[in-house]
């Protein structure tokens, strides 16, 4: 019997995962196909970037409503509800000829990505027992971080034999499939209650976290103007202090806020922050360096870096076996001290194919370590009726920093490529200044994690 309800829980962890994991493929493959879209469609790049960008938008404003939704909905009906709305996402995409119909197909996934992230770490921190916490949270962890490996290899595939339609057709299956395990292995632990949606908040947050992202995405866009940047700033700032506002009074709020009051979580998620700040930026400088500077073939680089989202994706499970084995600072201050060494070694060595392959594999290995395993670490500190707001926060966190880590890490390359007058060179340059950024950054994550696991016996961890 325990051994039938482990492995019914594993399933049901794997499938709410499969689809964020579909959802990651799409996005990383279809940046493969931008330019064939961009020929197909006849519109300019910037706005087929629209189905990533507006993909996020929706995911990202949709996660922090994960708390209210556990709350309210069963777990089967929020997964029903993410699984219909991957599945029709899917078809209109799959079988459309009109640009806008595929943006609809795509913000319809994002509705699927935006409930399914959050609820997978919700059953796991619901429903696994404390001691094997962290294996289960490294399987999560896992279902999401191959998925990185898979897109850009899957789209230079279906872009080199068949046509983009494809990306979406061949889903359909698999998503059918996921809904059925789902189904069959998804229960529920926790009584749902009715709490009443507070409307007015809800839209001040949507408003806030959407103006805020367009900020960031905008940030690298050469068209556009100081005025947008102004515009987007202002709204943004305006719309959170109004959430702020509504939120103090509300008995039903949509986030615990007052979590930010607390040291050792704001400790965490801001080395949470940082670590994937630090992993989006890689994922887009090694790709375009080894593009740019080795003339390596889009198809090539994706098969170059997919050892390093392998390896990722492998060791955060031994990474979680280890967190429930020994005291939670092992894995955490141990990957984020091997992250640091290897940015040391980053700006020690002339750049090469081999070198930035080792790289890029050696910052995985500490990633996979360091990063679930803070998560995991954070939210068993926190009260039970907590952890779901908390659980909220980090995937909200999760999307904003990978946002910021790509925006800065891209505005370095193209204002050293301006500069230098080549692209090439300013490549080259940029490359140097944000191994340097992202060294400083890794030092400052570990005195975070040092400061915020200093206690010698902490609640939660092993003595």
């Amino acid at each position: 019997m325990v051994q039938e309800k482990h492995n019914k829980l594993l399933s049901a962890i794997i499938s709410i995962g499969l689809l964020s994991f579909l959802g990651i493929v799409v996005e990383t493959a279809l940046n493969i196909t931008f330019p064939q879209l961009t020929t197909y469609f006849s519109i300019p790049i910037s706005q087929v970037q629209w189905l990533t960008t507006g993909y996020m938008l929706v995911s990202t404003s949709l996660i922090p409503l994960g708390s209210f939704f556990l709350r309210r909905f069963r777990v089967v009906t929020l997964f029903r509800v993410s699984c219909l709305s991957f599945l029709v996402g899917t078809l209109i995409a799959s079988f459309s000829n009109s640009f806008n119909l595929v943006l609809l197909g795509r913000l319809c996934q994002g509705i699927a990505d935006g409930i399914a992230l959050p609820l997978m770490f919700a059953v796991v921190l619901d429903q696994v027992p404390k001691k094997k916490v962290g294996t289960f949270m490294g399987i999560g962890s896992l279902v999401i971080a191959f998925a990185p490996a898979v897109g850009p290899i899957y789209g230079g595939i279906i872009q080199d034999t068949l046509n983009w339609h494809f990306l979406f057709i061949i889903l359909i299956p698999i998503i059918m499939v996921t809904w059925l395990l789902g189904e069959l292995s998804i229960e529920q632990s926790s009584p749902v209650h009715y709490v009443p949606f507070d409307v007015r908040g809800g839209i001040f947050l949507a408003i806030f976290l959407t103006t805020t992202l367009m900020f960031i995405a905008n940030l690298t866009a050469n068209s556009s103007s100081f005025k947008l940047y102004l515009f987007l700033l202002g709204t943004a700032f305006f719309s959170g202090l109004l959430f702020l506002l509504n939120e103090k009074h509300k008995s039903h709020k949509l986030l615990e806020l007052s979590l930010f009051k607390n040291k050792r979580f704001l400790q965490l998620l801001s080395a949470f922050f940082l670590l994937q700040f630090s992993s989006l930026s890689m994922s887009y400088l090694i790709p375009n360096v080894l593009q740019i500077l080795f003339a390596q073939s889009p198809g090539l680089v994706g098969f170059l870096i997919a050892p390093a989202a392998v390896i990722d994706a492998v060791l955060s499970v031994v990474a979680g076996i280890i967190y429930d084995k020994t005291a939670p600072r092992l894995p955490i201050i141990s990957g984020c001290i091997i992250i640091g060494l290897t940015f040391l070694g980053a700006n020690l060595f002339t750049p090469s194919i081999g070198g930035l392959v080792l790289i890029y594999m050696l910052f995985m290995v500490g990633l996979s370590f360091s990063y679930s395993n803070i998560m995991t670490y954070s939210l068993s500190q926190l009260p039970a009726g907590l952890v779901n707001d908390g659980n909220s926060i980090y995937m909200t966190v999760q999307a904003y920093s990978g946002a910021v880590g790509i925006a800065i890490s891209s505005s370095i390359v193209s204002l050293l490529q301006k500069q230098q007058g080549s692209v090439i060179s300013g490549t080259k340059w940029g490359l140097a200044i944000n191994f340097l950024t992202l060294f400083f950054v890794a030092v400052f994550t570990i005195s975070l994690c040092l400061i915020a696991l200093r206690n010698k016996v902490i609640k939660g961890d092993k003595e």
